[in-house]
């Protein structure tokens, strides 16, 4: 099957969604001709060649890669996107199916005559009215063949609030690669603590990095260690608790080095807050989310301490394959850690049954036939 994949930004970035893409493509790589059209970087020094870029996010070179211009400032950026999405449009009859993560494009393609499946991670009700309007004409189209979205709790909003039917909705929890724990390197020097915390991702709002903080100051002899994040958000944290010692910033790494840190942490925490913001610090996906995050640490097969979020009930169960805290309550994060430390086989234990749930349905390849499949069957893709 020919395929056209869609992204709504550049790629490379430093964007979770530019990770998920690129997984993405590969993953669907394996069994059909893909194609992945994004913008190019703005930034003239970002990778532009494909097999560099492929290989700082450790996806195998086994699909197409298209880069368009993009406009520069404010006022043109929503003309740059209007024309990516004209031309991918235009060429839908090219493929057997346009997988799009742009609404714009989506949208155009369906127009064009092409079997369309939109992949959305928040509710409509975010987007402004021009867009708004663009996903209620959508969502009517006969040649729409699914909604693909990232949690029962976006599913049921999706049918309840905007008249979908439930059938055209295929739930995808996001995924990650499997981490191969032999051999990995340790990026971090572990001397002086006995037992190491690991975070990684961005530092947004909601993020629960205040929450790791406030743990570091209680366990002084535990390492806690926070891989990720914007200069200038590592710059603001650190400002705000320079006399932590124990609560180290790496600040942005390669996606490929990343698997390296989570496999040397003892545990890996995951403190969101009950509002969680997207890139720019705006917006909130608490009720939808389904982060990357979350399967790079089931994958790693160590113990993950999680907030007890209702969507992340969908994937994570406490005691069983993650520990699940009170997002707000910094004690009962202390008293988890120091619990955790002083019981390594039921650590291991929970650590386990993550990486056994995650091979069993959130690895991309089981991500990306999932989503094939149900499309076959809904339409005769």
């Amino acid at each position: 099957m020919k395929i056209l994949y869609i992204s709504p930004r550049p790629i490379p970035s430093d964007a979770a969604n530019a990770v998920h893409m690129m997984k993405m493509a590969q993953a669907m790589g394996q069994a059909h001709d893909v194609t992945l059209a994004c913008f190019a970087p703005a930034d003239k020094d970002v990778l532009k060649n494909k097999a560099e870029i492929c290989a700082y996010y450790h996806v195998e070179n086994n699909f197409k890669l298209k880069q368009f211009p993009q406009l520069q400032g404010r006022l043109f950026s929503r003309f740059s996107q209007l024309a990516f999405a004209l031309r991918n449009g235009l060429r839908a009859g090219a493929y057997d199916l346009v997988f799009s993560r742009c609404l714009l494009s989506a949208c155009c393609a369906a127009f064009f005559g092409g079997r369309v499946v939109f992949e959305i991670h928040d509710s409509p009700r975010s987007y402004n009215p021009f867009l708004l309007c663009a996903f209620q004409w959508l969502k009517v189209q006969k040649n729409l063949c699914a909604l693909v979205v990232i949690s029962e709790a976006l599913k049921r909003h999706l049918v309840d609030e905007f008249s979908m039917p439930s059938v055209k909705i295929i739930v995808a929890h996001d995924g990650a690669d499997p981490i191969a724990m032999a051999g990995a390197s340790c990026p971090f020097d572990k001397k002086g603590f006995d037992f190491h915390a690991g975070y990684t991702g961005h530092l947004y709002e909601g993020r629960g990095i205040d929450i790791i903080a406030g743990a570091a100051a209680a366990l002084p002899e535990m390492g806690f260690h926070i891989v990720g994040g914007k200069s200038q958000d590592v710059a603001f944290w650190k400002t705000r608790f320079p006399n932590l010692q124990n609560l180290i910033f790496y600040g942005h790494v390669p996606h490929g080095v990343v698997a390296d840190f989570l496999c040397h942490f003892d545990v890996l925490l995951a403190p969101y807050q009950r509002k969680v913001a997207v890139a720019g610090n705006t917006g909130d996906t608490s009720s939808w989310m389904s982060p990357l995050k979350i399967f790079e640490y089931m994958s790693a097969g160590k113990l993950i301490i999680c907030s007890d979020l209702p969507v992340l009930a969908e994937v994570l169960e406490h005691k069983r394959n993650a520990y699940l805290c009170p997002p707000e309550d910094v004690s009962a994060w202390v008293e988890a850690l120091k619990t955790l430390k002083t019981q390594p086989d039921l650590a291991q234990k929970i650590g386990r049954a993550a990486r056994d749930d995650f091979e069993k349905a959130y690895t991309w390849q089981k991500r990306a036939e999932h989503i094939l499949q149900s499309v076959r069957v809904l339409h005769a893709v």
